[in-house]
């Protein structure tokens, strides 16, 4: 068995470079260890926060990922996924942006109507303990 053979691999180590997108995966040095996932919201928030920061088009196609340009470090290692999708296909990260605004929007509206109904039962509340 060869060194390192067997063994798992710190993916931070090993700066992404297929000809095509270069620098997705040169973290820089101040970022702390990014977890595997972080919510859809939020990586996909990152992703739109940093893309036009970050992403350099080259000609004749290649493209080069500027991390060290981010205002924040990336929430997750997912969220360099969705950074790449949004470069090799645009489309599918709108649509896939568009969903997770969409719910969150729909755990916006539960919370609204949560606090709603609890101000409805203190107000319940407050009518029963007047005295009649």
């Amino acid at each position: 068995m060869t060194p390192g053979e067997g063994q798992a691999q710190n993916p931070q180590s090993f700066p992404r470079d297929d000809g095509q997108i270069r620098g997705l995966g040169d973290l820089p040095g101040d970022w702390p260890e990014l977890p595997s996932n972080a919510s859809l919201a939020s990586e996909v928030g990152w992703v739109q926060a940093n893309r036009l920061q970050i992403v350099e088009e080259q000609p004749a196609g290649a493209t080069l990922v500027h991390l060290d340009r981010s205002l924040s470090p990336a929430p997750s290692w997912a969220a360099l996924g969705w950074l790449e999708t949004s470069i090799r296909s645009y489309a599918k990260f709108v649509d896939v942006a568009a969903k997770a605004t969409a719910s969150d929007d729909g755990e916006a509206a539960v919370m609204r109507r949560e606090r709603m109904a609890i101000e409805d039962v203190r107000s319940l509340l407050d009518e029963m303990r007047r005295p009649g």
